[in-house]
C-alpha cells in the first residue's frame, strides 16, 4: 500500500510581527507529531509568512491616487483597494465584474445568501494581476483581510522563494533533518478557490517526465505534472477556509528528489519578457481561428493586429 500523510498543525498561535515561524513550527511539529521526519514538507499559508515579516496596512490610511479613483468610479471597485494593487507594483491586466453571472455562480456557493449578497455588493468586481516577477494572480494581487482584524489587511511577501528557503535552512538548522518547505496562496478559479505553491525551496515544483514512456511503451504527451500545486491543493483540505485555524501542514510520505535550485519563479513561471507574451497570445489568437467561422476567424485575425 503506498501512503502519504497530510498533518495539520493545531496548535500554531496567532503569529506577529518578529515571530520566528521555524522555531514555532518544531515546536508544535514536536508537541503534536513527535518529531520532523527525513524529507517532510512543510506547507505553510503565505498569510503567517507576511504576519511574522510585519507586511501589513491599515486600509483606513490608504490615500487613492486619480488612477484608481477614475477605476473604481468605472467598476464600482474599492478605491483603497486598487490603488494598495497599484502600491503593490502589480499591473492589473483583467476586472471582473461580479454582478450577473459570475454572481448566480458565487451564490450557489453561499451558505448564506443574504450575507453573500452583501459581500458581492461590497466588492463589486476582482482584478486579474501580474506582479513584476510575472507571476498571475486572480484575486486582488494577493492582499487579504480574511482572519485579520478588521480594517487590517496582509501583503504577499516581494520574494517567496527566498522567504521559502530561509523557513527552510531555519528549520534544518533546528531539527538536523533534510526538507521542503511550499508557501501556499488562495487564488480565484473559473468555478471556484484553489491554493497554489507561489513559493518553494528544497523541491522541485515540477515533475519532469514529458516524453517517458507510459505503461504499454509509448512517449507521453504529458507528465509536467506541478507537484507543488498538488501538495499545497492536499494541504488546503487540511487549511480549511475560514476558522479552522491550521496554517501549516506537514506532508509525510511524498518521494522526491531534494532539489537546491528549483523553485516557483524559474520553474513554473513563464520565462521570457512582455514581447514573448505578445508572440504567444498573437500565436493563440491566429491558431484559434483555424478553427472558427468566417466572421469569427476573421475577427480574431484583425484582433491580433492590435495586440
Amino acid at each position: 500500500m503506498k501512503k502519504i500523510e497530510v498533518l495539520g498543525l493545531q496548535t500554531i498561535p496567532e503569529i506577529k510581527r518578529g515571530d520566528n515561524l521555524a522555531q514555532i513550527i518544531i515546536k508544535c511539529i514536536n508537541d503534536e507529531i513527535g518529531s520532523l521526519q527525513e524529507k517532510d514538507i512543510i506547507v505553510l499559508t503565505s498569510k503567517i509568512v507576511s504576519k511574522a515579516l510585519g507586511l501589513t496596512r491599515k486600509l483606513s490610511e490608504v490615500v487613492p491616487g486619480e488612477k484608481a479613483l477614475a477605476i473604481s468610479k468605472k467598476t464600482g471597485k474599492d478605491a483603497q483597494w486598487l490603488q494598495m494593487i497599484f502600491d503593490e507594483g502589480h499591473e492589473i491586466l483583467a476586472i471582473l465584474p461580479l454582478k450577473g453571472i459570475i454572481e448566480n455562480h458565487i451564490m450557489a456557493g453561499a451558505e448564506d445568501k443574504h450575507i453573500g449578497s452583501e459581500l458581492i455588493e461590497h466588492e463589486q468586481a476582482i482584478c486579474i494581476t501580474m506582479s513584476k516577477q510575472g507571476m498571475i494572480h486572480t484575486c486582488d494581487a494577493g492582499i487579504d483581510g480574511s482572519n485579520h482584524q478588521p480594517d487590517i489587511v496582509s501583503l504577499l511577501p516581494k520574494d517567496p522563494d527566498c522567504r521559502a528557503k530561509e523557513i527552510r535552512e531555519q528549520i534544518q538548522k533546528l531539527s538536523s533533518r533534510k526538507v521542503a518547505v511550499i508557501l501556499a496562496d488562495t487564488e480565484m478559479f473559473p468555478f471556484g478557490t484553489l491554493d497554489l505553491a507561489v513559493g518553494s525551496s528544497g523541491i522541485s515544483p515540477r515533475s519532469k517526465m514529458f516524453g517517458k514512456k507510459d505503461l504499454f511503451g509509448k512517449p507521453k504527451f504529458g507528465g509536467m505534472d506541478l507537484t507543488a500545486y498538488e501538495l499545497t491543493a492536499a494541504s488546503a483540505l487540511v487549511f480549511g477556509q475560514v476558522d479552522a485555524g491550521i496554517p501549516v501542514t506537514v506532508i509525510r510520505g511524498y518521494e522526491y528528489e531534494i532539489n537546491e535550485t528549483d523553485n516557483i519563479s524559474n520553474t513554473i513561471l513563464p520565462q521570457g519578457d512582455s514581447k514573448d507574451t505578445v508572440r504567444i497570445i498573437k500565436a493563440t489568437m491566429r491558431a484559434t481561428a483555424a478553427a472558427m467561422g468566417f466572421k469569427k476567424r476573421m475577427l480574431l485575425k484583425i484582433a491580433s493586429w492590435f495586440v
